[in-house]
């Protein structure tokens, strides 16, 4: 089955009558101003979202498009190109069976396909050219508000290459939300050069900023 609304088509089956409703609701409800963060008036093509129902299909039809294993965590991916945006998710009955989502509800389903959102909206504004995975993860995860607390558990490094937990990027976006403004975040966003650049003394100085708080 399909819906479209917006400037979205969602493929969908009865396993997530549930829920549909729901989900379509908090696209409608969000996606204006996750465009609107970004300055963008259009996408110029529509958005189109699969939930699978099958953890397996999910797992081998990314891996041979990608030509790697997807991790055994991953519950959700946005492709990004200039001729298509797709959000693939798992649904949410087997979104569980994936490692550390054991315990995921409606919530999380719903918090995951904004976060793939913003990076089609982030990817876009900056004309397709990539980004830092820390500064791409942070914004995903703010604009959806996944976490609800600051914490830095890695090295600069992790965050360089990429390979630290998400609260971490989270945390680092959050620094610069809080303490500058719209222009100079969407400066980093359309700048990776520029980001590579700041990336070093943002780490720092979050880490700094965390520490004031908690006093």
């Amino acid at each position: 089955m399909k819906r479209k609304f917006g400037v979205f088509e969602i493929e969908y089956t009865t396993d997530d009558f549930a829920y549909i409703d729901k989900l379509v609701e908090e696209l409608e409800d969000k996606y204006l101003n996750i465009m609107d963060f970004f300055n963008l008036q259009r996408l110029g093509h529509t958005v189109n979202i699969k939930i699978w129902n099958n953890l397996e299909e999910y797992r081998n039809y990314f891996s041979k498009k990608i030509n790697r294993k997807i991790p055994n965590w991953e519950v959700a991916r946005a492709t990004i190109n200039k001729n298509e945006s797709r959000i693939d998710l798992l649904s949410l009955k087997e979104r569980v069976k994936c490692e550390g989502h054991q315990e995921d509800n409606l919530d999380n389903l719903l918090k995951v396909i904004i976060h793939e959102f913003v990076h089609i909206c982030h990817i876009t504004y900056n004309n397709y050219n990539g980004s830092m995975i820390w500064f791409g993860e942070g914004l995903a995860t703010n604009l959806s508000n996944q976490f609800t607390k600051s914490e830095i558990n890695c090295s600069l490094d992790d965050i360089l290459n990429g390979k630290a937990q998400y609260i971490n990027y989270y945390s680092m976006v959050k620094y610069l939300l809080d303490n500058f403004s719209k222009d100079y975040i969407l400066g980093l966003a359309k700048d990776k050069a520029l980001l590579e650049k700041e990336t070093k003394d943002i780490y720092y100085k979050t880490i700094e900023y965390i520490k004031n708080a908690e006093k």
